[in-house]
């Protein structure tokens, strides 16, 4: 996943390749949701289970932030762990929703919300 976000980077535009991270982000993160009794155990005995892996998806994010800032396609305020924070939450209720062009026209949303106004 977070590698993914260098190499998308290679062979799109930077806005497209931030759009495509974000499908894959999603899909991925919605998979990890069945485990939620698993990482909660993790939590209650003390542990962060997310701690190395959060630093890299906000490197992730940096990195396509970055790239779509310096390309004047997103604005350059938006901090990558707000785009993660969004992602997630959109990914918590990916799996239950009957429309997957739903969860596609929400991280349209996204996406839209944070590009560069003229």
């Amino acid at each position: 996943m977070c590698a993914a976000a260098a190499e998308l980077l290679e062979q799109a535009p930077p806005q497209d390749a931030l759009r495509i991270w974000m499908d894959r982000f999603v899909d991925y993160w919605a998979t990890k949701i069945g485990l939620t009794e698993a990482i909660g155990a993790v939590v209650a005995a003390g542990r962060d289970p997310f701690a190395q892996n959060r630093g890299r998806v906000d490197e992730a994010v940096s990195t396509l932030l970055a790239a779509t800032a310096a390309a004047g396609v997103t604005r350059p305020e938006v901090e990558p762990d707000d785009v993660v924070v969004s992602l997630s939450g959109i990914a918590m209720v990916a799996p239950v929703l009957e429309d997957r062009d739903q969860v596609s026209r929400v991280l349209d949303l996204l996406h839209e919300g944070i590009r560069a106004r003229p």
